[in-house]
């Protein structure tokens, strides 16, 4: 899914534990894909300076399509993608906060988990490994991007944000 949608289904998932906390659960929706790319664009630029693109942005169908991926994204998998997109992870990491007692973070695992079981199957280019590093076994999804995965969702989750304003709308 595209990272907007993730922070608003973010927001949607944690509406119930109050402004805050839905605010923050779009952040965390997005961290997943944040956590990614920032520091690769960050490296990139530090690297090769601001004029550097990489090669998704200049052919709009790049994730559409199947095959290998470039040098400068396949470093962005290996290196930041694979942590991030982990199931695996997301679980070692909330034992340990439950052991630490930081229970009230535990919440925030819902969105950032949400985030990776809708990356598995919309994704072609950048297959989620979520069960790594125990595997780096991967579905071959259908892109986000096609129109009848696309509008469906952001259908769905602006009726879902506009339920939300509605039974969490203060009394006048």
């Amino acid at each position: 899914m595209d990272i907007v949608s993730h922070a608003g289904w973010g927001y949607a998932t944690l509406r119930w534990r109050g402004e805050k906390a839905s605010r923050i659960g779009a952040l965390v929706g997005a961290a997943p894909d944040l956590l990614a790319f920032v520091p690769s664009a960050a490296r990139r630029v530090l690297h090769d300076g601001w004029n550097a693109s990489p090669r998704m942005e200049r052919d709009p169908s790049f994730w559409r399509q199947a095959g290998p991926l470039p040098p400068d994204l396949q470093y962005v998998y290996d290196h930041y993608y694979v942590f991030t997109h982990s199931l695996v992870i997301l679980l070692g990491v909330c034992g340990l906060l439950w052991l630490l007692r930081k229970r009230s973070w535990l919440w925030f695992a819902i969105p950032y988990g949400l985030h990776i079981l809708m990356d598995i199957p919309t994704h072609v280019r950048f297959q989620t490994p979520f069960l790594y590093p125990l595997s780096r076994w991967t579905l071959q999804g259908v892109s986000w991007s096609e129109p009848w995965i696309l509008l469906p969702n952001w259908i769905l989750l602006i009726l879902t944000l506009w339920w939300c304003r509605r039974r969490y709308a203060k009394p006048a």
